[in-house]
């Protein structure tokens, strides 16, 4: 638990000693320990250090887990390792490590933020069938990568695929959407995206009711084009994400 406050606060020295000190009095640090100390060096952009660390684990016989693997790939990625990133991504899946569908969006994730988006489609329909599916964020990120690079049509297919593969969209996914057809001036397609979140009992966050309100102003929608959207419903959705 001081390991993981040290962390958060960004205080990995503290983290550290407090790591060496358990070390001194005979107590092995398990791998749930190793992790949280793995976080909080990514996060002060201690690469090195991270993997250190991690040969001193190995050193003492913890063995990784699929969290371990998920935050070095996305550790990687978001300080700018895209290319070491793939690498030890394509090593775990050699030596047939678990890697679980969260390794997979946060390498999709890095690849879309670094440009590499071609790559990123490529690993995200390479996804083992069967083993793991693809979840609301794994399609988010995708569609904000199109988003990002212009591409709405793909963006709006995968969004098509998500209902056909059963997986719900949240609020993220719709207002990424929006926003990029928003951007190529097409407000029908808004509206038919407003009336699938009202289907969907997803409700409107405040950039998406700005948009709306913004279009109305400008008379490029009417308002009986427009859904309504429930207090009531607004209270349903709170009361599914308390329970998640």
């Amino acid at each position: 638990i001081l390991i993981n406050g040290y962390c958060k606060n960004k205080e990995i020295e503290g983290a550290l000693n407090l790591y060496s000190e358990m070390l001194s009095k005979g107590i092995k640090p398990d791998v749930v320990i190793h992790n949280t100390l793995f976080i909080g060096l990514f996060e002060i952009h201690q690469v090195e250090r991270a993997f250190k660390l991690f040969d001193e684990m190995q050193r003492d016989g913890v063995a990784a887990d699929t969290r371990t693997y998920t935050i070095f790939i996305d550790g990687l990625c978001k300080n700018g390792y895209i290319v070491e990133s793939v690498e030890l991504f394509r090593t775990l899946r050699i030596l047939k490590c678990e890697l679980d569908i969260q390794a997979y969006s946060c390498l999709i994730d890095g690849l879309c933020k670094s440009g590499r988006l071609e790559i990123a489609l490529e690993l995200f329909h390479s996804l083992p069938r069967g083993v793991l599916v693809a979840d609301v964020v794994t399609y988010s990120i995708m569609i904000h990568g199109l988003y990002n690079d212009g591409q709405m049509d793909k963006a709006h297919d995968l969004f098509l695929d998500m209902e056909e593969n059963a997986v719900a969209p949240n609020v993220i996914t719709f207002g990424t959407l929006i926003h990029g057809f928003i951007r190529i001036n097409e407000p029908s397609k808004v509206i038919e995206l407003l009336h699938k979140m009202k289907e969907k009992n997803v409700m409107p966050d405040a950039s998406i009711v700005s948009i709306v309100v913004d279009l109305l102003a400008k008379n490029e929608i009417s308002l009986n084009s427009l859904p309504s959207f429930t207090v009531h419903e607004r209270q349903e959705e709170v009361d599914e994400s308390n329970v998640k």
